[in-house]
């Protein structure tokens, strides 16, 4: 009987340290469990932030997208006014060699004329001199 005894308090010894063994493991569980449910909440903090990123980019997206269409149909206009500009400055351009070509001949026969102005006062010079030597 005494080694039943014996052998039963060898048992529980035994059945205490595998409880004592078996609760450091629940507690070691426990934490890690804690620590992998922190790190779960800061992930799903993380999400939340880039969810709320991604959402503001969708909008910037959308609103970049609705300016895009209008600037699309903006520029045919644009570059209708553009290419009529272009016309008008080849236009002008050809008018501005036309009158400098037409203000260089004009300049010329200023001077022609100048000259036949000056000729003609030297002529009536001559004669009224011729005038006043006859009387």
């Amino acid at each position: 009987m005494e080694s039943e005894v014996e052998q039963l308090r060898a048992e529980l010894a035994a059945a205490v340290r595998g409880n004592d063994f078996l609760r450091a493991e629940v507690q070691n569980t426990q934490d890690d469990l804690s620590c992998a449910t922190h790190n779960l909440k800061d992930l799903e903090l993380e999400m939340l932030k880039k969810d709320e990123n991604i959402n503001c980019l969708q909008t910037d997206l959308e609103e970049s997208t609705k300016k895009l269409t209008i600037m699309k149909g903006i520029l045919p206009k644009v570059s209708g006014d553009r290419d009529m500009l272009w016309e008008r400055v080849k236009q002008c351009s050809e008018e501005n060699m036309l009158l400098s070509a037409e203000d260089n001949i004009l300049k010329k026969k200023i001077e022609a004329l100048e000259e036949d102005l000056l000729l003609k006062e030297g002529q009536i010079t001559i004669l009224k001199d011729m005038l006043k030597e006859d009387f």
